[in-house]
């Protein structure tokens, strides 16, 4: 994704790679149960855990887009480093039952699909960095482990 010469963002392929790699996410998990999502892989996360990690960090894009603190949005002290910081999470969502984590990333999605489509020039600009890394790049980033957890037997 790459900022016009004139300092816009193009929308239409902001909002394509979005979509393509989200649809691709929601083809990867959306015809496992339960029992799959929730078994844990050798890393100690399982499918949900991922997917949980995905909304989280979509809920940290979607307070820097709305102009709030995102680690106080996520509830994190800030200043830690991303290790620490998904620690954390991680053990704070892990709960969750697969039915909440659904709902938790359908949502947050959704909610950050519509303020990146409201969103002036200059905050997609601003923010560039940040929206790829917590959208399209991350879900495929997920993607990859979660398929290599589902080819590997496991979960």
């Amino acid at each position: 994704m790459s900022a016009e010469s004139n300092g816009t963002v193009d929308r239409t392929e902001l909002d394509e790679r979005i979509q393509r790699s989200w649809d691709e996410l929601l083809e990867a998990v959306g015809a496992l149960d339960d029992g799959l999502l929730t078994a844990a892989g050798p890393e100690g996360w399982s499918v949900k855990d991922h997917l949980a990690h995905i909304a989280r960090w979509e809920e940290y894009l979607l307070a820097a887009l709305e102009g709030r603190d995102p680690a106080a949005a996520l509830g994190l002290a800030g200043g830690q480093d991303e290790d620490a910081e998904n620690a954390v999470l991680h053990a704070r969502d892990a709960d969750l039952s697969p039915e909440e984590v659904r709902r938790l990333l359908a949502d947050t999605h959704a909610a950050v699909v519509t303020r990146l489509r409201t969103a002036d020039d200059a905050d997609l600009q601003r923010h560039l960095e940040l929206i790829e890394g917590d959208t399209w790049k991350h879900f495929d980033e997920h993607r990859g482990w979660i398929g290599a957890l589902l080819a590997a037997g496991r979960p």
